[in-house]
């Protein structure tokens, strides 16, 4: 459990060190192609793999192994689950339901 901890201040650190936008300009829309977003004067694109939610409050879930492939890949977006909901082995009859994890995980 504290390695996990440790592992979101970690995470956290990094995005309060990433440089950001000026307050002034948000991202927005891209002026000329509504299917696009715009900051810092230029296209922007958010790209990630769109895990489940399942394989964020999954104790056993191998993060490390997640968030090197996110950047070896140039995805720039991931999730962070701070709710409390889960589900229960065999809920809805999903086998394997990565919902319903053995060891949950929540912060």
């Amino acid at each position: 459990m504290r390695q996990n901890a440790l592992a979101a201040l970690a995470l956290f650190s990094m995005l309060a060190a990433a440089p950001s936008a000026p307050a002034a300009e948000p991202i927005r829309i891209h002026p000329s192609n509504p299917h696009y977003l715009h900051w810092q004067g230029r296209l922007f694109l958010v790209v990630t793999s769109a895990e489940h939610y399942g394989a964020v409050i999954n104790a056993d879930f191998d993060w490390r192994r997640y968030l090197a492939t996110l950047h070896r890949e140039g995805m720039n977006l991931t999730r962070i689950f701070a709710g409390t909901y889960r589900e229960s082995p065999g809920d809805f009859g999903i086998e394997r339901n990565t919902l319903a994890p053995q060891r949950f995980l929540a912060p």
